[in-house]
């Protein structure tokens, strides 16, 4: 053919019904020059992937898409398009969707050290290594696990990628038993589900860790956090309490989102049902003082200032990575990297500290290959991917 740069327009008028039989012949004598073209042209025009895209579409930087089409898709040809987004802007947003999902596979080809990027660098799973109290570890993952011994008169049980625990009646009284903890971790490119012995569920996201009690004997239900996880306390009268090294955050019963990473310059708090209140640790000069937080606020802890910030915000933006969904909402790329690197277990750098300051905002399926989420970075914060000695190079 004697321009395949027009390939990515023949198929958005395709797919709108608005070819000339003289494009036509185009993008048929292209259908038939290769599988691989036709696989690619049926995939753009499945209504599936299409209805996906859809859904993507309104979490991107709108404005570095336009641009990013105009400049690298169509060059010129787009300058009428354009016009019309500003005149039109309801009338083609669908079509400006499709003409944006078929750039991204129509875009510069990615440097030979990328070609294999998706084969090494895998999105996370759900596993978790248990520590039980004698210091023993148990490996969990999608596969059956070996059988748990009890612990404290405790049964402990793995199915279906989920830890419970369940208490066995006693004729002991409480008083008598002793705290025994269990702990979970989760590595890098993991994360795992459980249910506690008072009912209470937690989802535990990558790189994090939780220490429990197998059951609850004392007036208060404490755990210990250190990573992310998402919590949904049972009500049983006793106050739940979750600590991080920074913070208490006490609760009866409610559901609600904690983020307390070490490499990460605040500690956030999300609530979503009930009501919590949050206490700086007593180390900390602000000691004492209680953040409360009510449904759709969320509290915000900086390291380095041991205030509490508390501000109203879109709580799904931060619980929907239980549901296997990344989020990003005009952060930082610095950010947004430490985050990726968790779930798809990965090391970075920054070859231009300047890109730590681009901001991105996405909704991304967990398990996306890296190798798309990487292109939709580059072409809505204006940065270039290398991959070199299994790090990604962020310039």
């Amino acid at each position: 053919m004697k321009n395949i740069n027009n390939i990515p327009e023949l198929i958005y008028k395709q797919i709108t019904k608005s070819l000339n039989l003289e494009e036509q012949a185009q993008l048929d004598a292209w259908l038939n020059a290769s599988d691989t073209n036709r696989k690619l042209y049926h995939k753009l025009c499945d209504t599936s992937y299409q209805r996906k895209k859809l859904k993507d579409y309104p979490s991107f930087h709108k404005e570095g898409v336009r641009e990013a089409l105009e400049n690298q898709l169509f060059g010129k040809q787009l300058t009428l398009f354009s016009q019309r987004i500003t005149r039109y802007a309801a009338a083609i947003l669908i079509p400006l969707i499709l003409a944006g999902s078929i750039m991204l596979f129509f875009r510069k080809a990615p440097e030979v050290n990328l070609a294999h990027i998706d084969k090494k660098i895998k999105p996370g799973v759900q596993k978790a290594t248990l520590l039980l109290s004698d210091g023993s570890s148990i490996e969990l993952d999608e596969a059956p696990s070996e059988a748990i011994p009890e612990e404290a008169g405790v049964a402990i049980s793995n199915r279906n990628q989920q830890l419970y625990y369940q208490a066995k009646k006693s004729i002991w009284p409480t008083l008598h038993k002793e705290t025994v903890f269990n702990q979970l971790n989760t590595p890098r490119g993991g994360g795992y589900n459980l249910q506690l012995a008072d009912g209470t569920r937690v989802w535990l996201n990558a790189g994090s860790t939780l220490k429990y009690p197998v059951d609850f004997t004392d007036s208060i239900r404490q755990v210990f956090i250190r990573g992310e996880a998402y919590f949904d306390v049972s009500h049983t009268g006793k106050p739940f309490v979750v600590t991080t090294p920074d913070l208490d955050i006490r609760v009866l019963g409610t559901q609600f989102n904690i983020t307390a990473y070490s490499d990460e310059e605040a500690v956030t708090t999300t609530l979503v049902e009930g009501k919590v209140a949050i206490h700086l640790r007593a180390d900390s000069p602000e000691a004492g003082k209680a953040g409360i937080l009510t449904p759709g606020l969320q509290a915000v802890a900086l390291k380095n200032q041991s205030r509490i910030w508390v501000n109203p915000v879109n709580t799904t933006q931060y619980t929907s990575w239980k549901d296997g969904k990344l989020e990003f909402t005009n952060q930082n790329l610095d950010l947004v990297m430490k985050r990726l690197a968790r779930w798809y277990d990965f090391e970075y750098r920054f070859a231009n500290e300047a890109a730590k300051s681009y901001h991105f905002s996405a909704r991304i399926d967990a398990d996306e290959s890296i190798s798309e989420i990487l292109n939709m970075l580059e072409m809505t914060t204006r940065v270039h991917f290398a991959f070199k000695n299994n790090t990604i190079v962020i310039n």
